[in-house]
Order: C-alpha cells, then sequence, then structure tokens
C-alpha cells in the first residue's frame, strides 16, 4: 500500500511542479494521462473530492460560529453594537489571500495548494483554543463550542492530505512554513479575547468569527476549483 501513495504522491507534485503537466484551461492535458505515472487518476479525483467536501464542511461551521455569536449578541442587546459596523481587521489581511474567482481561476495548481495551506496554518491556533481552552468552554455557546472542535477535526484531516498524502514536503510546505516565520505572521488575538473590558472582549469576538467565516470561504473556493480540474468537468 505504501508504493501507491508515494506513486500517487510522485503523480500530483508533477501535476503541480511541471508546466506542461499542468491541468491546462479547465481540461486534463493529454501529458497527463495517469498511464504515464502508473498512477489511475480515478486515485486523484476522488482525493480532491474529499479535499473540496472537507473545506465545504469547515465553510459551513465557520458560518454556523459567526451567526450563533450574532444571535447571541442581539439576544442581550437592545442596540446593534458598533463594532458590527465596523471594518474587521483579520491577521490573514496581510498575506493578501485572493478571493476574487476571477484571479483565483488564473493561478496555477501549486500557488492555490499553497494558499490552502496557508490559511489552514494561520486559523489552526485560533480554532484550538476555541475548542479545547477551558476559558472558552466558560464563555462560548455549546454551538459554537462544537463547531470550533469539528471545524479544527476538519482542518486537520485536509492540512493531513495535502501534506502527507501526496508528500508536498519542501517544495510546498517548507516555503509556506518559511513565509510565515520569516514576517511573523500568526494570530495574536487571545488576550482581547478574554478581555475583562466587555466591548473590547466581544468586538474580537466578532473579529474572529467574520474573519474565519471569511477565510474559510476562500479556502473552500480554491479547493473546490482544484477539484474541479482534477475531475475535468471544468
Amino acid at each position: 500500500m505504501a508504493h501507491v501513495f508515494i506513486l500517487a504522491g510522485s503523480c500530483l507534485l508533477l501535476l503541480l511542479v511541471i508546466p506542461h503537466l499542468l491541468l491546462c484551461q479547465g481540461n486534463i492535458c493529454p501529458s497527463c494521462d495517469p498511464d504515464v505515472f502508473g498512477v489511475p487518476l480515478k486515485f486523484l479525483r476522488k482525493t480532491f473530492s474529499r479535499v473540496s467536501r472537507l473545506s465545504h464542511d469547515m465553510h459551513n461551521l465557520s458560518t454556523i460560529m459567526f451567526n450563533e455569536f450574532i444571535s447571541t449578541v442581539e439576544k442581550h442587546s437592545q442596540s446593534k453594537p458598533d463594532y458590527i459596523n465596523a471594518t474587521y481587521d483579520c491577521h490573514t489581511n496581510s498575506v493578501h489571500a485572493p478571493e476574487e474567482r476571477e484571479k483565483v481561476q488564473q493561478m496555477n495548481n501549486e500557488d492555490l495548494t499553497k494558499w490552502i495551506l496557508m490559511l489552514q496554518y494561520l486559523w489552526r491556533d485560533a480554532l484550538y483554543d476555541r475548542a479545547h481552552d477551558s476559558w472558552f468552554k466558560k464563555h462560548l455557546s455549546d454551538t459554537i463550542l462544537s463547531s470550533a472542535r469539528k471545524n479544527f477535526k476538519k482542518l486537520f484531516k485536509l492540512q493531513t492530505i495535502l501534506e502527507i498524502h501526496f508528500l508536498l514536503g519542501i517544495h510546498i510546505v517548507d516555503p509556506v512554513r518559511l513565509k510565515l516565520t520569516k514576517n511573523r505572521i500568526y494570530w495574536s488575538g487571545y488576550r482581547s479575547l478574554v478581555s475583562s473590558n466587555g466591548d473590547m472582549h466581544h468586538s474580537a469576538f466578532y473579529n474572529l468569527f467574520k474573519c474565519l467565516s471569511r477565510d474559510s470561504c476562500k479556502v473552500d473556493m480554491y479547493s473546490k476549483i482544484l477539484a474541479c480540474r482534477i475531475s475535468g468537468e471544468c
């Protein structure tokens, strides 16, 4: 079984790295025929279909968390808080992950995969804290906590598929991690969330859930485009 995963990993790596093996204009390139590598294209299609489902579930869970928070705020507030209308400042803003579909569709598979991994890394700690930190168990609803736990598990599964199952290693993973480390890009909103200042506390939560919803939508879009290209249905 191990040699199957190695061959599959090599196949995807070639699809991602070598320009003339990239998927062209939504159709499978002739040189991408699975017989060239001895690996069924069905395997790639099944895997990317799973990636797409995971990202879709993550976006749905993130939306549930955001809507649940808004609903809770509205129940306990006579008027809509000022931060609801404020421009949110996401910790992922500095990486400038594209959100215009037309622009995303022009990107190659390697870049799309890097964006997926980068956003997973940047949200991993924030989701882990929501799901496991005892402070949040006392201050968040069961709906949000349950969604956070499910979201973290799906994030970890998606990340594992891209990191291990396809052996992206040095070519994809290391450059992404190096960029985040070099530019010191990470989530640092914990103190604001647990602040004793009510306005700061609620504003931080709104910002967190709003940003998570936005970024999960991006990952969902990137994953769907990749899955569509692999399936040849674009």
